[in-house]
Parts: structure tokens; C-alpha cells; sequence
């Protein structure tokens, strides 16, 4: 399974989200706290700075080498700061049938198109399903499809349920388009005759906004007549965590988010597992719901919703 964060918030140096935190998102690719696998099939991000030229569109970066070997990747850490990121590592089964190229690496963020996506979980038997998938694909859209991931193909199909899939993300609209996304989804499965646990953990944004989903398809339920499957299946429901506040960073010898009752939060971090040390100011988002965070004033909004799938 893949590692992913998202932040919004003031400006902070890349290198203090990627490389600098006790679990950082470098770290999980090859030492995860609450994954019994790794993550070595390339590394992505979009990353967007508020005070940059054309601050709508992020700067992107995507390789796949492992992350903590990528040199490249590390002086860019150190020189950028950021106020919106989704960065993401990708794991894949350890089997010869996975393609490993550039093509596959999340974010997915189609040009023209404001909204961003990544995944950690996958589709199971995605490859009886995925041409099934068209018919609810807007063709402009699948013709942009370049990689043969599951995750892509969620993103093409999520963009072809918004309304105006080229303009920023709607908190109004997100939820039913992520709803009709995972209803489609679910009665392709169904049709094909596929119910092997299948975790859809989402991260969207449009640079603004975020959306973390926590979600799967009938979890718990494996190929008993398929010992591999069984030995790899990660039996735990995928976590989603979250921590919000005033200021991210290296406070009294510690990576941590800080902020105090008085003061509305105007940061958030959301993360497939914790990223400090101190977890206690981590929480997780509940299963089968969506985390939207928005900023208005200056001061951060959440809001959760069950998915209605």
C-alpha cells in the first residue's frame, strides 16, 4: 500500500513535511509505523505556494527512484516552501506483473484540470473491471488517461462526475461526486462478480481545498483458495489521520502542530499514519466518511461526512 500526506496552511519548508519529522513521508516509504510492507515504486507531489507566479498552479515533481535515495528530490526540499502539498509514495506488490514507470505516479492532475488526486489502497482484480469504467468516463477525459493504474482511473472517473471538472473543488459538490464515483465503482464490482476487501483511501485537492476519504469495499473479505492473498492482505481497515493548528514545525525539540483553544486553527495536515513522534494530537477520520477542510478568514473549516455509498 502506498503513503500519502496533504497540508494546507501557512508557509512551511518542504523539507519539513517530506524529510525532517519523525515518521516523515520519506521515512514511511521504507520504515512505516502502520504498514507491515514498503513503498518503493517512485515518489510524486504537487505542491503549490501561495506567493509564487500563477499560485493556482502547483509545481510538480515525480520520479521513480526510492525518495531517500533521491538527491534531486532533497535539494528541492530544502530551497521550497509550501502552503498546499499532496506528496505521495507508491507501494506495489512485490510480484513481476506491476508496472513501475512515471506514468503511474500519483498526484494525478490532468493539465487544465484544477483538481488533484491520489490514492492508497487498490481495486482488487481492477483488470476484469477497468474497461467496464468507460461508459461513465467522459471521453475528453478518458482520452487523457495515460497509465493503467487503478488509482488514475479513479481520478478520470471522479473528474467525470463534477459538473465543470475543470474548475476548483465545490464542498458542496465534492461529496456526491465522490459518492457516485464509489456507487459506480461498487456495481462494476458487483457485475463482475468481484468482493475481495478493497481499500479506496482518497486525497483530493484543487491547491485551496482537501478532501481525505476513508473508505473500502468489503473489507474483511479475502480469496480463502489464494494463500498469497491471504498472507499479503493488510487485515486492519487503512487508517486516515489528521492533526490541525496554528503553526507545523520543530517546536521545543519536537515535530508537532501548535495552537491553543483561543486561537481557530488555520493549518492541517492529513496523513496515512501520523507523522511525529507525539501522536497525541493526531486523529483519525472515521471509516466510510469524508474529511473536507477549507479556510475562510484565514481560519480553518472542517467538516465530516459519511459517505453514502
Amino acid at each position: 500500500m502506498c503513503r500519502v500526506l496533504m497540508y494546507s496552511g501557512d508557509a512551511v519548508p518542504l523539507d519539513d513535511l517530506l524529510y525532517q519529522p519523525n515518521n516523515s513521508l520519506v521515512k514511511q516509504a521504507h520504515d512505516p509505523q502502520m504498514l507491515n510492507m514498503l513503498s518503493l515504486a517512485g515518489f510524486g507531489m504537487l505542491a503549490w505556494d501561495a506567493s509564487s507566479h500563477r499560485p493556482d498552479v502547483p509545481f510538480g515533481y515525480r520520479s521513480v527512484n526510492i525518495p531517500v535515495f533521491d538527491q534531486n528530490l532533497k535539494e528541492l526540499a530544502e530551497k521550497l516552501r509550501v502552503t498546499t502539498l499532496i506528496a505521495h509514495v507508491r507501494g506495489v506488490p512485490f510480484r513481476d506483473d506491476p508496472t513501475v514507470g512515471e506514468q503511474n505516479l500519483h498526484p494525478f492532475r490532468y493539465r487544465g484540470y484544477r483538481v488533484a488526486l491520489a490514492h492508497n489502497g487498490g481495486l482488487a482484480a481492477f483488470d476484469r473491471m477497468r474497461f467496464a469504467l468507460l461508459e461513465h468516463i467522459k471521453p475528453e477525459i478518458a482520452r487523457l488517461i495515460r497509465g493503467n493504474t487503478d488509482s488514475e482511473w479513479l481520478y478520470a472517473l471522479l473528474l467525470s462526475q463534477l459538473e465543470n471538472p475543470q474548475a476548483g473543488l465545490d464542498p458542496e459538490e465534492i461529496v456526491p461526486a465522490l459518492e457516485k464515483t464509489l456507487a459506480i465503482v461498487r456495481e462494476v464490482r458487483r457485475h463482475h462478480d468481484i468482493h475481495t476487501s478493497s481499500p479506496v483511501n482518497l486525497f483530493v485537492s484543487d491547491g485551496a481545498r482537501l478532501v481525505g476519504v476513508r473508505f473500502a469495499f468489503d473489507h474483511g473479505c479475502y480469496d480463502t483458495q489464494n494463500p498469497a492473498e491471504l498472507q499479503n492482505a493488510h487485515h486492519m481497515f487503512l487508517g486516515l489521520w489528521y492533526t490541525t493548528g496554528k503553526a507545523y514545525g520543530l517546536h521545543d525539540d519536537e515535530w508537532k502542530m501548535i495552537g491553543d483553544a483561543a486561537n481557530a486553527a488555520s493549518s492541517i495536515l492529513i496523513s496515512s499514519e501520523p507523522l511525529t513522534r507525539d501522536t497525541s494530537t493526531w486523529f483519525e477520520v472515521p471509516e466510510y466518511s469524508a474529511l473536507i477542510a477549507a479556510t475562510h478568514g484565514g481560519n480553518l473549516l472542517l467538516t465530516v461526512k459519511d459517505l453514502d455509498v
